[in-house]
């Protein structure tokens, strides 16, 4: 009896130390892996774009094939694979079935190894590729798929590992997530050539990401990293535009000479070395920043440089709307009236398109988090049902034998379904978060929109009323020009600032800002007519008579009435 204790006690130590010894060797990086990337890296810079020839593709991507079928190399078939799928795609400048069936083949060969770096490359290639031809459902679960295998992944064996990466984080920057983003590139940068300007692209990014989600502190530390990297290696380029973007928080911060300089020496790099559109940005910020320190002339020269760059794509509109709103800020600071008007018109225009593009694509971003959100619930579901059937199997194959053990699945089972019930609750609670902070959000850029509104509308009326004045004082002076001048006045007044479409838009913002307050007003003064309510919902933004007046299109004393009738229906 002793002897068979003290053999299997010998047996469990010589276990133990063998578990170890795996463990421990497991943890090595083999030798070989490390020539593997170096050979797939060395296949992934060869030449895929034959054009629309992909016969000529064919035979020089043979040689890959056929040494990897005679070393029976299933990681260099694979890369074979994916060379052959790119190629279609620049052949057909889009996605085709010859590219998908490649893919295909590439995918199911990688999941017959444990080669997890290599299945993680091949879906963020995959993803990528629909992600390039605008085919965003399709990346999308290749993209999540690759997400999802994070943790199983060793960096430094994953080939052009910066280059990949930067891909995933350029998808989910695409969708709204920029702290997901951020994230890829940082695990990438430690295995990114110093000094390098890649190096210095990636900072810069993750610096963008940062400021987009409001870390605004994080994001100034990667510019300055970025910035002193691209001053060590003398990249001018990337010297302008950090400069340019490291420029506006020295002016939060109250150094105006500072960021004035900033500036100025990314459109002096941009312009020398052929940027136009870090060029047109830049100017388009420093001559913001004039019109806040009242140096008009300096203001018009930027914007005179920053609107030739601009071009009639909906990227520029964002950048067209600050300009037409800088002009009419110059035209004020100078007492150009007629201009003003001008400029205060096309930008109502511009910002009306702009809105209209923004709400598209606030839905396009909701759209998407419900893509990734369906995704995630369905790869729970898929778990959830593989559990079920493996639970299954085991409790009809050892049912006699081992019931306990069953009975031990089953509370098991249980505890799972418990967690996934739990896991449930927690998301629900994020997602309903999540839909509130979108309200919380919505409702204050509605807020901001009312009081712009409102300060545009006083500044109208000050202009208009200004404009009369001088009109009315100099009529007598010049009898040759009243005709014209009286016209002038007579078209700038008949404007019509306010239509029906705006109206209604204006409607639904107030009565998302002040909830109920036109009900009540209903139930006070009985009957409303269309133009009472729109009087009242002046009122309440503090607009004296005259901007009303000009608002509903009737005269000052028409304003007066109508303010008596409301009076007398209360």
């Amino acid at each position: 009896m002793r002897f068979y204790k003290k053999n299997l006690g010998a047996c469990i130590a010589a276990g133990l130390m063998l578990l170890l010894l795996t463990i421990v060797l497991s943890d090595r990086e083999p030798s070989d892996s490390k020539e593997l990337k170096v050979e797939i890296e060395g296949l992934f810079e060869k030449r895929i774009n034959f054009g629309q020839d992909t016969s000529s593709m064919k035979v020089y991507l043979d040689s890959i094939l056929m040494e990897a079928e005679e070393r029976r190399s299933i990681p260099l078939k694979w890369a074979y694979y994916q060379l052959m799928a790119d190629g279609f795609s620049i052949a057909h400048d889009g996605v085709n079935p010859r590219s998908d069936h490649y893919y295909r083949l590439a995918e199911q060969l990688i999941e017959q190894t444990d080669n997890m770096e290599l299945q993680q490359v091949g879906m963020i290639r995959e993803g990528y590729y629909f992600f390039v031809y605008r085919d965003i459902p399709k990346a999308f679960p290749w993209f999540l798929r690759a997400d999802d295998m994070m943790g199983k992944v060793r960096p430094s064996r994953v080939p052009f590992l910066a280059e990949h990466y930067g891909f995933i984080s350029g998808f989910f920057s695409f969708i709204g997530n920029h702290r997901k983003a951020a994230r890829y590139l940082m695990e990438a940068l430690p295995y990114t050539e110093e000094r390098s300007r890649k190096g210095i692209d990636m900072l810069n990014s993750i610096g963008v990401f940062h400021e987009r989600d409001s870390l605004k502190g994080e994001s100034i530390k990667f510019y300055r990293r970025a910035l002193g990297m691209a001053e060590l290696v003398r990249d001018s380029v990337w010297i302008g535009i950090l400069s340019g973007n490291l420029s506006s928080a020295e002016w939060e911060s109250g150094h105006y000479s500072k960021a004035v300089s900033l500036v100025k020496r990314n459109i002096n790099y941009s312009t020398k070395f052929n940027e136009p559109i870090d060029a047109m940005r830049a100017n388009l910020a420093l001559a913001g920043m004039y019109v806040k320190l009242g140096r008009w002339d300096s203001a018009r020269a930027h914007v005179d440089q920053a609107l030739p760059l601009m071009e009639n794509k909906p990227y520029f509109l964002p950048y067209m709307t600050k300009a037409k709103k800088v002009q009419a800020d110059i035209a004020h600071g100078t007492g150009n009236s007629l201009s003003e008007l001008g400029y205060l018109s096309s930008y109502m225009v511009l910002n009306d398109s702009l809105e209209r593009l923004q709400d598209r694509q606030r839905v396009l971003r909701v759209s998407w988090q419900w893509e990734a959100e369906k995704y995630r619930r369905s790869i729970k579901d898929a778990d959830l049902k593989r559990k079920q059937v493996n639970l299954t199997f085991l409790f009809v194959v050892g049912f006699v034998v081992l019931f306990l053990l069953i009975i031990i699945l089953s509370v098991n089972g249980s505890k799972n379904k418990i967690r996934l019930k739990n896991a449930e609750l927690e998301g629900e609670q994020i997602r309903m978060a999540f839909q509130k902070e979108l309200v919380d959000r919505e409702l204050g850029e509605l807020q901001n929109s009312l009081q712009e509104f409102t300060r545009t509308i006083q500044q109208n009326d000050q202009t208009i009323q200004r404009l009369r004045n001088e009109v009315i004082r100099n009529l007598d002076n010049f009898p040759e020009k009243q005709e014209t001048l009286s016209e002038n006045i007579e078209e700038i007044m008949g404007g019509e600032f306010m239509n029906e479409e705006r109206w209604t838009k204006f409607q639904d913002i107030f009565e998302r800002v002040y909830p109920g307050y036109l009900d009540l007003q209903k139930q006070s003064f009985q009957p409303l007519s269309q133009k009472e309510l729109r009087l009242l919902a002046l009122i309440k933004l503090g607009l004296n008579n005259r901007s009303m007046a000009s608002l509903l299109g009737i005269t000052l004393e028409g304003v007066k009435k109508a303010k008596q009738r409301l009076k007398k229906k209360q």
